[in-house]
């Protein structure tokens, strides 16, 4: 699998993700401060709601920024750095579990978004999460054990 084509297809879903973000965020703030918004009584909190709302698409909409940026890096990186024999960040791996064999690129933010190359699905995976803390360091070869997963790291791009 070519790291370069996930990597440029993972940063248009990012912006994809973001755009969606900044319009759900933007309408969810024009209906907390929507003339009509204002509460008609001490139980309507329409208006509160659609702060919080707003408040979390920002802040969705960040993270999301901060994965791209990362991302970005990552594809000036890939003519800097030679790929490492060990999982880190930037990490195209292919894992094979009792369910069959999956993909997962090592991102910076975005854990848990898909994208489709060449007909595979890839994952991103962050350190964070406790799937990206059980593979970080492995080499080719190694299990990965988690309470209900047992898993081996077939590849390493």
């Amino acid at each position: 699998m070519d790291k370069r084509k996930v990597i440029e297809q993972v940063v248009k879903k990012l912006k994809k993700e973001i755009e969606i973000g900044k319009k759900a965020s933007k309408e969810a703030f024009d209906t907390a401060t929507d003339d009509e918004a204002y509460s008609d009584g001490k139980y309507d909190t329409r208006s509160l709601e659609a702060s919080y709302l707003a408040g979390g698409q920002a802040q969705i909409v960040k993270e999301l920024g901060d994965a791209l940026q990362g991302f970005n890096l990552l594809k000036a990186q890939q003519f800097i750095q030679p790929p490492s024999k060990q999982v880190g960040l930037g990490s195209l791996l292919e894992i094979q579990s009792k369910s069959g064999s999956s993909w997962y690129i090592i991102g910076p933010g975005g854990g848990g978004i898909e994208v489709e190359v060449d007909g595979c699905l890839v994952t991103i995976l962050t350190l964070y999460s406790p799937f990206g803390e059980a593979v970080a360091s492995k080499q080719t070869g190694e299990i990965i054990e988690l309470p209900n997963v047992k898993a081996e790291i077939l590849k390493i791009v």
